[in-house]
């Protein structure tokens, strides 16, 4: 069971996430960030110089604008670019010609899953049948009618909605949305993913320096938990 842990903000975090035993490692950054917890390009390539060859360097974006994408590789380079703002924002045939722009370039497609509200009034899975040609992994997580991101609410919603996404596709799906060291194994029991993901769970409860707001503990106590699952 692979374990993802956000939002990494600092190279201090990315150290005890790593030591915690998290497989990828994630930080989201724009050329000027303009959402709490995100940092500048700068920042991000700081921050996965320090992640070692065997942990997964996934940069997320919430840009729908390519050229700033491409503008921002010349920066910082993921092992993964995770597309988490609004889906419809960058379409597939875009997604692929941006593959074609950075040779070896893989692409985490978020997935938004609503809470309260039934998978045939969704279109998760028409989003994933779009997506599946040109990504290679999804993460599905949590969308508030609100927000055009996706992810990071803190919020669960049904996991029988991941599991029949699962069932969908050969895509590896990653699971995320209010997970946390005393769900996550029902979590995984229900919708089998091939991963788990973490944010809100995983911070200090009081957080006194927003560049530093992962707790070790809560780290090491979700990664026990999903990996005893």
């Amino acid at each position: 069971m692979k374990v993802q842990i956000y939002e990494i903000r600092s190279v201090e975090d990315a150290k005890k996430v790593i030591e915690a035993g998290a497989d990828h490692i994630g930080v989201p950054y724009a050329e000027v960030p303009k959402y709490p917890g995100h940092v500048t390009c700068e920042e991000a390539k700081e921050i996965f110089e320090v992640v070692p060859s065997d942990v997964l360097k996934i940069g997320l974006t919430i840009s729908e604008d390519l050229e700033e994408i491409l503008r921002n590789f010349s920066v910082v380079v993921p092992d993964v670019l995770h597309l988490s703002g609004d889906i419809e924002g960058i379409t597939p045939d875009q997604i692929k010609t941006l593959k074609e722009k950075v040779p070896g370039l893989k692409i985490m497609q978020a997935i938004p899953v609503y809470q309260d509200v039934p998978l045939e009034d969704q279109k998760a899975l028409d989003y994933v049948k779009e997506y599946e040609r040109v990504s290679d992994y999804f993460l599905i997580d949590t969308k508030v009618v609100s927000e055009n991101v996706i992810g990071a609410t803190g919020k669960v919603h049904d996991w029988n909605i991941d599991r029949a996404i699962v069932d969908s596709t050969d895509v590896p799906c990653i699971i995320a949305g209010g997970l946390s060291s005393e769900n996550v194994a029902e979590a995984i029991r229900i919708s089998k993913p091939y991963g788990v993901d973490s944010f809100t769970s995983t911070n200090y409860d009081e957080i006194h320096d927003e560049k530093r707001i992962k707790d070790p503990d809560k780290v090491k106590a979700f990664v026990e938990a999903a990996r005893n699952a």
